[in-house]
């Protein structure tokens, strides 16, 4: 359940004040100019933090972008959450078959240029999705060896060995027009074409991304007939320009502005227990994080229940292992290291430090609700415990992108693991060998423990390997599991609207009340 609560003692900015002795305070920009357009009835704009940084619809590996991508295209599965399991889109069924995949393709489907929706489309997306070498989603199909197309409404996929885990993988990896490809060429990105209820219209980067809605829909048609999304990563400007009427929806709202915009009889705020997964990832690769012993240090040095009452009001849960307990593969047993920077500075030393260490903290501001403060409080805390960690912030196109992130280039950051449903697929793209660069983490045990449950079909014996690789992570602990929040949306109140725990913001589940 969601959760506010006001903290005791210190209030939430003197605690940031007192933590955050760095110079890093947080910055309120300008406010942003006021648009040439105002919400009407058919009409939605929202202001995100995560807004798709180019109109390659495969660079990027983040929620936000994948529920704007999802107006204009659609994958083949998606997460259903009452209850939680996968729900068809473009598939209406798909089987199991020990090193085969089977989905069989909804009829009468079109793209948006008109073209028939068939399973050449499907291959040619997902070869292209392994082969752009701007893609982040192509890890995704590193098991996939043959693609069929015995029919055009059916695909398989054939695999090195069963995994039990595919639709994790073929969810949200949407599907692109081939026809489009065959007339534009290298060009088709512009020409985003895909078979949802939205159609593309325009994007500038930094700017608006429009869509207006696909009346030949082969599902139900939208209410809203025209959906502006911008980017606005300054949590001060979203707000501002909610309460001022330009926005309908912002998503990431400060927990301090909750109160203020509750009361505002135009607005309300929306609540939803997060997905996301917030840690630190110590990288392996890199020096001082290479030593377990300084890992285990950094662990000791964190104070996560602090940092959820007092910068987040309570509306957090602290992890006390990888994964909250809505997660397949939890683990009720573990229990995170203590905050106890005596205990750290010990480790310290008995890796090499016995003056402390120096490192930096990468983060990318307007990302994440509260990350600034976040991190400041991290590096307060961590000089505690013999850290002198010094804050680097990135815009979140280079931190995320093949500079940052992905191309294993950070030793120590800041991140959120959002949508996660199963172990495995935070298990997979953080610390198993070779599947991401990511985390350079790498154990055989842990690897031949995740290998195994990618191909056991029973659930309950899946669950067991995976609580077991679960515990050899908090030993080695190239992480430090921090925990997930509520998120909180500001939308006006005439906006008829619920919130997904995913983060996807989906405009064709909105209706204007009058």
């Amino acid at each position: 359940m969601n959760r506010e609560k006001r903290s005791g003692g210190i209030n939430r900015r003197q605690f940031i004040r007192r933590s955050a002795a760095l110079g890093l305070g947080a910055v309120l920009s300008p406010s942003i100019a006021r648009l040439s357009w105002s919400a009407s009835r058919e009409r939605i704009a929202v202001y995100n933090s995560s807004v798709a940084d180019s109109l390659n619809p495969y660079n990027h590996s983040s929620s936000p972008i994948y529920g704007l991508w999802q107006h204009i295209m659609e994958p083949l599965v998606e997460v259903g959450y009452e209850p939680v399991g996968y729900t068809g889109v473009l598939a209406e069924s798909w089987e199991f078959q020990g090193k085969k995949w089977v989905f069989h393709l909804r009829k009468g489907v079109r793209f948006h240029d008109g073209a028939p929706f068939t399973s050449k489309d499907v291959i040619f997306s997902v070869n292209r999705i392994r082969t752009d070498k701007n893609s982040l989603q192509k890890s995704n199909f590193k098991d996939v060896v043959e693609m069929q197309a015995p029919d055009d409404h059916t695909v398989v996929f054939v695999m090195k060995q069963p995994n039990a885990v595919f639709l994790d993988r073929v969810q949200n990896r949407f599907i692109l027009s081939k026809a489009a490809a065959d007339k534009y060429g290298d060009q088709m990105d512009n020409y985003a074409t895909g078979t949802g209820a939205y159609k593309f219209v325009s994007y500038q980067r930094g700017g608006n991304f429009v869509m207006t809605r696909n009346d030949d829909y082969w599902g139900p048609k939208a209410e809203i007939k025209e959906v502006i999304f911008r980017k606005v990563t300054e949590e001060a400007a979203r707000v501002a320009g909610l309460e001022a009427g330009q926005v309908d929806v912002i998503n990431n709202v400060p927990v301090h502005d909750v109160p203020r915009l509750e009361r505002n009889s135009r607005l309300r705020v929306e609540k939803v227990e997060g997905l996301r997964t917030f840690f630190l990832a110590l990288n392996p690769a890199f020096k001082p994080f290479d030593n377990k012993l300084v890992r285990q240090a950094a662990n000791y040095s964190v104070d996560a229940s602090a940092i959820v009452k007092n910068i987040f009001n309570g509306n957090g849960f602290v992890l006390n292992g990888p994964l909250g307990p809505h997660v397949i593969g939890y683990d009720p047993t573990h229990k995170r290291y203590p905050y106890d920077p005596k205990k750290a500075r010990e480790l310290l030393a008995k890796a090499g430090y016995p003056n402390g260490v120096e490192v930096k903290l990468y983060f990318s501001a307007g990302r994440y609700p509260q990350d600034r403060e976040v991190c400041q409080v991290v590096a307060a805390q961590m000089g505690k415990g013999g850290f002198k960690v010094e804050l680097v912030n990135q815009e979140w196109v280079i931190f995320w992108g093949t500079s940052g992130v992905n191309g294993g280039r950070l030793p120590f950051y800041y991140i959120g693991r959002g949508s996660l449903v199963d172990a495995d697929t935070l298990y997979d793209q953080y610390f198993r060998t070779g599947t991401t660069k990511r985390l350079s983490y790498s154990n055989p045990e842990f690897d031949k423990l995740i290998e195994e449950e990618q191909k056991t079909g029973d659930p309950k014996k899946r669950v067991v390997l995976l609580q077991q690789a679960g515990k050899i992570l908090m030993e080695e602990v190239p992480f430090m599991p921090l925990y997930n929040l509520a998120d909180l949306y500001g939308v006006a109140r005439n906006v008829v609207w619920k919130a997904r725990p995913d983060e996807k913001i989906w405009v064709w589940d909105m209706k204007i009340r009058s």
